[in-house]
């Protein structure tokens, strides 16, 4: 009921505003174009699905990151414990259900169009001119890693108009952010520059109970510029470039621990049924980490282009390169195992093992990587105005990223993980023909190669040592799309789309694996989608519908390899058939000329159709787990956004905005058990503001929702199975050994006040 009023309120505070006023609106949507074909097109002329935000609507909606870009894009989830970790953190962008859990994700991250795999949360959203989601596979024109969609962030540049700008934000919780920008000419017309400048700070929202600190702060800090040269009539090139430097302190990622176990307690494991409780605290061995603990990254980029175009044909090259150096210190128990005692369970006199990893504290890490990336794209294109008309390109990446794990303690010595490898290369084409002045067909098709390795200097088993290993493989794959679209009307499009997407293989690096199991294969998917987009009453409303189905087989999962000689160890399979199913719907509107409002629902209805898993066999004594919903993705998203803007005095106008997000619940895993709850997120904007300078005062998280944004199957390494216990239920199944789930998830952003301010001149 609680949960029900407020999405009562989010709809009264949206609504509401329309009753200022009722004549027809004179002004019209904001025209977005985007680049999610390769060429520049209006969103609402592209036959794919694209969710795209302008500069202008990220700041009017505080979206920041991609986090928050997510919760209010159908169809798009991604989690903020990704800015943590040097693996990545827990989580990756899950684009209409097709999620995973270990290995590369399913969706990638593009800066200007370049491929970029670490961190990207604490990119600086002031100098993002658009943000495009693109749904659906991406691989015919965007490459790798684009099984599901593409995430596109396009940065600003220099204009011919000198431009400075100053944005301030203050808000609870010592959050500070300061952006300097300032764009113009060097020589008009012909030479032009940007220079970028950011600093934020973030003291966190809750406490470890360990120490009594605080855990979850942020600090990023960097800068970034950009030159444009127009060179001829016919030839122009640009460079850019950004740095930035992450400190941050562990962050507030909270353990739920086998003494919650509700279900299936006469299991080995035992689990957890329902949705996980509230944490108010985490429990970290901060000074066992030796002041290692957090996030250590500086991260360097580096963009250029150059195109040539005449009125028969457009080339253009795109080089990018991406380093990022990054230390990641935390406590892999999430319980502070270690602070506990080293050799003893905790309330018992039971010795620990002399190989378990909190008596030997391996369980202490500090992850160390490395990764450097190269991409190169060529592209020709002919003139766009032509019945016929084409595309063509070849396109080169490469990826090494060495990762070693540091420990703190000499019975834990550092375990040398080697040097990923990627090496991709392609080859692409696209032919568009008019059939009619209204019928419109496409196909696109990409070539790719890919070398998929791992590089270890050196490698001891069974107490033979090798030098200079190299495990790699090749994976060739062929990604078409065909596209069918149909202009009734100058406003309205009707399309389909029938498009196969391809996940490269990936590698099982630990060289004690045998050799059948160290790759897992390619996987892929058919995706079928049809959809309509249109514009009305002179395009002061908008309404786009898709609606889509994926067949997707070898789905790459994991399951835990036993080591004959002791232990264990994830790993990698191709395991599973699904299907999705799912349907998006967005409507924005100018009711008025003080007022617009927006909505958009996402069902994404992602099942697994064959599956057999060792641990739901032993759960439910049924291997299969055919129509459970995929991990980590919501069935069912909703948005509703509203602003009222009123005249305060000459050329300055008040305002008011309330945008609301639900999310559905997630699962942990794939027997659908434990769950994260459903999010209800208001929040609310009241200011003033004129062409230059903007005063908003903002509160996010209205409600104050809890609900955690993702949960990880984990196990509970400090409780061991030791009886007695208060529940009896709980103590080791008799004859096992194992070690009981528990449930790792980031404690969700508290309700925070706060105030922005801009300044242009």
């Amino acid at each position: 009921m609680l949960r029900q009023h407020w999405l009562s309120t989010a709809a009264v505070g949206v609504l509401t505003s329309a009753l200022a006023g009722n004549a027809l609106a004179q002004v019209q949507l904001e025209e977005i174009v985007v680049t999610a074909r390769k060429t520049e097109e209006r969103l609402q002329d592209v036959p794919i699905s694209v969710t795209a935000f302008s500069a202008k609507e990220l700041s009017e909606r505080g979206l920041t990151d991609v986090f928050k870009v997510a919760t209010f894009t159908p169809g798009f989830s991604f989690e903020k414990t990704n800015r943590y970790g040097a693996q990545g953190g827990t989580s990756r962008p899950v684009i209409r259900g097709q999620s995973n859990i270990l290995g590369e994700g399913n969706a990638a991250i593009f800066v200007d169009g370049i491929l970029f795999t670490d961190n990207i949360l604490s990119f600086p959203f002031d100098l993002v001119e658009r943000v495009e989601t693109i749904k659906g596979p991406q691989a015919a024109l965007f490459g790798r890693a684009t099984f599901a969609g593409a995430i596109n962030l396009i940065t600003k540049k220099g204009t011919n108009n000198f431009e400075n700008k100053v944005s301030v934000r203050a808000a609870e919780y010592d959050d500070y952010e300061v952006n300097l920008m300032s764009r113009g000419p060097v020589v008009e017309d012909k030479v032009f520059y940007m220079l970028h400048g950011r600093y934020y700070d973030f003291a966190g929202q809750y406490r470890n109970t360990l120490d009594g600190k605080k855990v979850g702060g942020e600090e990023s800090k960097g800068i970034n510029g950009a030159l444009e040269f127009n060179l001829t009539d016919n030839l122009t090139a640009s460079v850019s470039m950004g740095y930035n430097e992450d400190d941050d302190d562990l962050a507030a990622i909270g353990l739920q621990d086998r003494f919650s176990n509700n279900c299936f307690l006469n299991r080995p494991r035992q689990y957890y049924c329902g949705e996980v409780k509230r944490l108010n605290s985490v429990t970290i061995d901060r000074a066992g980490l030796q002041g290692k603990e957090g996030v250590h990254r500086d991260s360097t980029r580096l963009f250029g282009s150059i195109t040539y175009e005449n009125d028969d044909i457009t080339i253009t090259s795109n080089t990018g390169l991406f380093w990022t150096n990054t230390e990641y210190g935390y406590d892999s128990t999430f319980q502070g195992g270690t602070a506990f005692g080293l050799t003893t369970v905790p309330g018992t006199t039971v010795a620990r093992a002399a190989t378990d990893p909190i008596r030997i504290q391996s369980t202490l890490r500090n992850e160390v990587t490395n990764r450097d990336e190269w991409s190169q794209e060529v592209r020709a294109s002919s003139a766009q105005d032509k019945p016929i008309r084409g595309l063509m390109g070849v396109f080169y990446y490469q990826r090494r990223r060495a990762l070693e794990e540091r420990h703190f303690a000499a019975t834990a010595p550092t375990i040398d993980f080697g040097t990923d490898r990627v090496d991709n290369k392609a080859v692409f084409a696209s032919l568009t023909g008019d059939f009619t002045d209204q019928l419109t067909g496409s196909v696109e098709l990409r070539y790719a190669e890919d070398k998929i390795g791992n590089f270890k200097r050196t490698v001891t088993l069974a107490g033979v040592t090798r030098t200079d290993v190299l495990i790699e493989n090749n994976f060739k794959s062929w990604s078409p799309r065909f596209t069918l679209d149909y202009k009734p009307t100058e406003d309205t499009l009707i399309y389909g789309v029938i498009a196969k997407g391809n996940k490269p293989g990936a590698i099982n690096a630990d060289p004690r694996f045998p050799p059948d199991i160290q790759f897992a294969k390619e996987e892929s998917s058919w995706n079928y989608e049809i959809g309509t987009k249109n514009n009305f009453l002179n395009n002061t409303v908008a309404l786009n519908l898709a609606a889509y189905y994926v067949d997707w087989t070898n789905q790459q999962l994991t399951t835990t390899f036993v080591f004959p000689t002791g232990g264990t160890q994830s790993y990698l399979i191709n395991a599973a058939k699904s299907r999705v199913k799912g349907f998006e719907a967005t409507v924005s509107a100018v009711l008025t000329d003080y007022f617009t409002a927006s909505a958009s629902y996402g069902l994404n209805d992602a099942k697994f159709k064959e599956l057999n898993d060792p641990e739901a066999n032993e759960l439910f004594g049924n291997p299969s787990v055919a129509g459970k919903r995929t991990p980590n993705a919501p069935k069912h998203q909703a948005t509703l956004s509203g602003k009222f803007t009123y005249p305060v005095a000459d050329d300055v106008n008040g305002f008011f905005r309330s945008d609301f997000a639900y999310t559905g619940r997630k699962f942990d895993q794939v027997y659908n058990l434990a769950h994260t709850g459903e999010q209800y997120l208001l929040n609310l904007k009241l200011g003033v503001e004129n062409d230059a300078w903007n005063f908003t005062l903002f509160v996010d998280n209205l409600t104050d929702d809890r609900s955690v944004s993702t949960i990880v199957r984990y196990v509970d390494q400090m409780n061991l199975n030791v009886a007695p216990n208060a529940n009896p239920a709980l103590n080791n199944v008799a004859g096992t050994t194992t070690q009981e789930r528990a449930f790792q998830y980031p404690l969700a952003d508290k309700r925070r006040f706060g105030v922005t301010a801009s300044y242009k001149f």
